[in-house]
């Protein structure tokens, strides 16, 4: 698809503003490099299989959204509002995400490598790590958290359920009734709250 192409078909999707629990705009197996979804309504849509380098989703509405199996690279996310989407089986790589808010997503098999995620609120959330091998085509292992830094984030009524932990940072974080495996040697808490519901 060209990069006109997706402008129009994104300028359209956000002009109509489509009811959130529909999903009519699918975009599979595109390379996205330089790409500013910031100006974008994007609730309601479907990327699959796709590689963002250097993109930026800041203020963008990702509401009832689908994005599973793609490569985010490079890419920047700040106060973005996803609920009860799908984000299953992606990788972050160099990426950043600041206040951003997530309510009842998918998180299964994700790989997050050298990723900083600050002021940021995840409520029902899951990051489970599935026993099957995913898009090893891609060369990549099953879910894990590499190098990642959260900080001053709050976990409520989260589940990080036999997740895989490499130099992962937990700063100034809050966690209510989170299950999180706080005795793993990959992992470091500081400054840290742990309280039930």
């Amino acid at each position: 698809m060209e990069r006109s192409e997706l402008i129009e078909l994104l300028e359209k999707y956000t002009k109509i503003e489509k009811q959130e629990d529909m999903y009519e705009l699918m975009v599979t197996d595109e390379i996205f490099d330089d790409m500013d979804f910031s100006p974008y309504y994007l609730g309601g849509t479907r990327f699959a299989c796709n590689q963002f380098d250097h993109c930026k989703f800041n203020g963008t509405k990702l509401t009832y959204s689908n994005y599973c199996s793609n490569i985010f690279r490079d890419t920047t996310f700040s106060k973005n509002y996803i609920t009860k989407g799908n984000w299953d089986n992606n990788r972050f790589v160099h990426c950043s995400m600041d206040s951003v808010e997530t309510l009842k997503v998918s998180f299964f098999n994700i790989i997050m490598e050298d990723c900083e995620v600050t002021n940021s609120i995840f409520t029902k959330g899951i990051f489970n790590v599935l026993e099957e091998d995913w898009l090893e085509e891609e060369g990549m292992e099953t879910g894990r958290f590499s190098k990642t830094v959260f900080r001053n984030c709050t976990f409520d009524r989260c589940s990080f359920k036999d997740c895989v932990y490499d130099s992962v940072r937990f700063i100034g974080c809050t966690f209510i009734d989170t299950d999180i495996d706080t005795t793993n040697n990959g992992v470091l808490f500081t400054d840290c709250v742990f309280r039930d519901a």
